[in-house]
C-alpha cells in the first residue's frame, strides 16, 4: 500500500471512532497532567527534604552517591515509576485502540486490567528496552509519538549551540547521531505491539519488528512526515484564517464594540481546534502503528454505559476554561512582564561581551539589568570575564586566574568586529552605577578561585553592589548560601543548567534555570516558595514569547532589543490579532 493510501485508510479509521478516541487521549492527559506529574513531583520532592538535599546537580552527584545512597536509590526508583508510567500509558493507547479497532465496548475496568496484564505480565528486563526506546523516540515526538511524561528528556540549547558553533565536528557527529536514532526508531515501531498482541518475547519481538520494517524505513517516515505536514498546514491555514478575521475587526471602527468578544470566540476556536489536532496526531500515529499488527487479540464483548453526561461536563469545562483564559489573557490579568536581563551586557552582538564599551552602549536601551561575569585573579582581584581561559578572545592559553589584574587589563580582547581590554570589575560596577545601570553579578565557579572567593568578594564589593542594587547569581550552590549569608540584603539566584528533580530548597530569592527543560510548573512551584524565576538565555522571540506565556520573572537574553519589542507588542499594543498571533506562535498542547 503506498503512502498516501496508507494514510487515507487510517484517517478514514480515525474519523469513524473520532468521539472514542478523544475520551481515551483527554482523559489520559488530565490523569497525567493533574496526577501523576504532580505525585511524581511530591515524590522527588520528599526524598530530598527528608534525605535533606537541598538540590541535586551534576556538580554534588558523586557527594549524593557516596554520602546519601538511600536518597539515590530513591530518585532511581522516582525515575523507575516514571518509566513504568510511560509504558502504561503507551500500553493503555495501544489497547484501547486496538479495542476500538476490534468493535469491542470496553469499560474503563477493562482497559485498566487489560493494561494491569500487559504491565505487569512482561519480564523484568524489558523495562529496560523500553526505557532505550523512549528516549529514542523522544527527540521526535513532533511526529505524534510524544509522552509528556518524558518532556525533560532534551538537550539543554546552550549545549547545542556549544556544539555547533565552537565544536561543529561534535555537532555534526549529533546529527549523524540523531539519524541512527530515528532509524533505529523506526525499526523499532512494532515491538511493543508484537509483545502486547501476539505475546512475543522482547527478543522475538525485536527481530519481528526489524523484519517486518526492512525495507520500509522511508515508508514510515514518509507516512509520519505526511502527518505532521497534514497537521501543521490544517493548524496554519485555520488560525491564518482566525487572525485575519480578528485584523479586519480591529481595524474597523464601527466594528470595535465586538472586538474583544470576537477575540475571544477566535482565540477559543484556535485553542479548540490545536487541541482536536494533537488528539488527531496522536491517534493516526497509533493507528498507522497498530495497520500493521494482528487483529485477534481477545477482548469481551460486554455491554457498558457510555456515561455521555460525564463527556459533557467534561467538554463543558474544557470550554469554559479556555474562554476563562482567554478573556484573563486579553485583559492582561494573567501576565506580567519580565524583567529584561541582558546576557554579558551586549545586544544583538553590538560589543564585546563583558567590556565597559558594550555595558555603556547596552545601557542605553535600558535594560533592567546587565548580567556578567566574575572571576579572581592571581592577586586576589576581580576581573570581568566568562570564559575558564583567555583562548577564545585572546589567543592566549591561559586562565585569569594564572595572570595579575594589571596584566589582564593590559590584555587585548576580540569580538563581533571590535577591539578593547579586559575590565576590572572595579571599573565595571563603578561604571554601571554611574549610568544608573543595574547588574546581575555572575559568581563564575571556576578551578581558579580560591577558597575564600566569595568571603573576600562579599568584604570588597557589597556596599557597591548595594548602592547598584544589584543582583548574584552562580551555578556553585555554597557560592550562593554564603552570599546569601555575608550579604543579605543582596538579592541572590541559584542557576540550574536543566530541571529534572523540582524546585532546590535554598535561601536564595530566585533561580536561573536554562529555558529548554524550564516548564510551568517548576516555575509554579517556585512561585510557592516566594521565589522568583530567571529563564537563561532566551535569544529566539517565539521562545521569548514562550517564557513570557509561563510567567518567568525575567528573560536572559543576547538580544535585548527583540525581547524589548516582543513586551512592547505583547503588553502595550491594543491589536487583539497581534495578541492572538503571539498566542498562536507559543502554543503547545494545554496539557504540558
Amino acid at each position: 500500500m503506498g503512502i498516501l493510501s496508507e494514510f487515507r485508510q487510517q484517517n478514514h479509521n480515525f474519523w469513524r471512532y473520532f468521539w472514542k478516541y478523544s475520551q481515551i487521549i483527554i482523559l489520559i492527559q488530565l490523569i497525567i497532567h493533574f496526577i501523576l506529574i504532580p505525585i511524581l513531583s511530591f515524590l522527588a520532592n520528599g526524598i530530598n527534604y527528608l534525605g535533606n538535599v537541598n538540590y541535586v546537580s551534576y556538580t554534588n552527584a558523586l557527594e549524593l552517591i557516596t554520602h546519601k545512597p538511600l536518597v539515590v536509590l530513591g530518585l532511581i526508583i522516582v525515575l523507575l515509576i516514571l518509566l513504568l508510567l510511560v509504558f502504561a500509558q503507551f500500553t493503555l493507547l495501544l489497547v484501547s485502540f486496538q479495542a476500538i479497532k476490534s468493535h469491542a465496548n470496553l469499560s474503563w475496568w477493562d482497559y485498566l486490567k487489560s493494561v494491569s496484564k500487559n504491565l505487569f505480565g512482561l519480564p523484568f528486563k524489558a523495562f529496560g528496552f523500553f526505557l532505550l526506546y523512549f528516549l529514542i523516540i523522544t527527540p521526535f515526538g513532533s511526529l505524534g509519538l510524544s509522552s509528556t511524561l518524558l518532556s525533560k528528556v532534551k538537550i539543554p540549547q546552550f549545549i547545542l549551540d556549544w556544539l555547533f558553533q565552537e565544536h561543529l565536528p561534535l555537532g555534526i557527529l549529533l546529527i549523524i547521531a540523531y539519524i541512527i536514532i530515528l532509524y533505529i526508531g523506526i525499526r523499532w515501531i512494532l515491538v511493543l505491539p508484537s509483545m502486547i498482541f501476539e505475546n512475543k518475547s522482547i527478543r522475538t519481538s525485536i527481530q519481528h519488528s526489524w523484519n517486518k520494517t526492512r525495507g520500509k524505513s522511508l515508508y514510515y517516515l514518509g507516512i509520519f512526515l505526511v502527518l505532521l505536514a497534514a497537521v501543521s498546514i490544517f493548524i496554519t491555514v485555520t488560525t491564518s484564517i482566525l487572525i485575519i478575521l480578528q485584523h479586519v475587526i480591529d481595524q474597523v471602527s464601527f466594528l470595535k464594540t465586538i472586538d474583544f468578544p470576537m477575540a475571544v470566540i477566535n482565540m477559543t476556536i484556535i485553542q479548540l481546534l490545536n487541541y482536536i489536532s494533537g488528539i488527531y496526531a496522536s491517534g493516526m500515529a497509533i493507528l498507522i502503528i497498530l495497520s500493521e499488527t494482528n487483529t485477534n487479540y481477545f477482548y469481551p464483548r460486554q455491554k457498558h454505559h457510555s456515561h455521555k453526561w460525564f463527556w459533557g461536563i467534561l467538554g463543558t469545562v474544557v470550554i469554559v476554561s479556555f474562554i476563562s483564559y482567554d478573556i484573563t489573557y486579553f485583559n492582561n490579568w494573567l501576565l506580567e512582564p519580565p524583567l529584561t536581563i541582558s546576557h554579558r551586557g551586549v545586544d544583538d552582538g553590538n560589543g564585546i561581551q563583558n567590556t565597559i564599551e558594550s555595558l555603556n552602549a547596552t545601557s542605553k536601551e535600558k535594560p533592567d539589568y546587565i548580567e556578567m561575569d566574575v572571576q579572581e585573579t592571581k592577586d586576589h582581584k576581580f576581573v570581568v570575564y566568562h570564559d575558564n581561559t583567555l583562548k577564545g578572545l585572546a589567543n592566549i592559553n591561559k586562565k585569569p586566574s594564572q595572570m595579575t589584574l594589571n596584566e589582564l587589563t593590559n590584555v587585548e580582547i576580540h569580538e563581533n568586529g571590535k577591539t578593547t581590554h579586559i575590565a576590572s570589575f572595579d571599573d565595571y560596577l563603578a561604571t554601571a552605577t554611574k549610568l544608573h545601570q543595574k547588574l546581575l553579578v555572575e559568581l563564575k565557579d571556576v578551578s581558579g578561585n580560591k577558597p575564600d572567593f566569595v568571603s573576600l568578594f562579599a568584604k570588597r564589593y557589597g556596599k557597591g553592589l548595594a548602592k547598584n542594587k544589584a543582583m548574584v547569581h552562580s551555578l556553585d550552590y555554597d557560592y550562593i548560601e554564603n552570599t546569601k549569608k555575608l550579604l543579605p540584603k543582596i538579592d541572590t539566584s541559584y542557576i540550574l543548567p536543566f530541571n529534572l528533580f523540582g524546585v532546590p530548597y535554598t535561601n536564595s530569592n530566585a533561580f536561573t534555570m536554562e529555558y529548554t527543560t524550564l516548564n510551568d510548573s517548576f516555575i509554579d512551584q517556585a512561585h510557592l516558595q516566594q521565589k522568583k524565576v530567571y529563564a537563561w538565555t532566551v535569544n529566539d522571540t517565539s521562545d521569548m514569547d514562550h517564557m513570557i506565556f509561563m510567567d518567568s520573572d525575567g528573560i536572559i537574553t543576547d538580544n535585548l532589543s527583540d525581547l524589548q519589542d516582543e513586551i512592547h507588542t505583547l503588553f502595550k499594543d491594543s491589536s487583539y490579532s497581534k495578541r492572538m498571533t503571539i498566542y498562536v506562535t507559543q502554543m503547545q498542547d494545554p496539557f504540558e
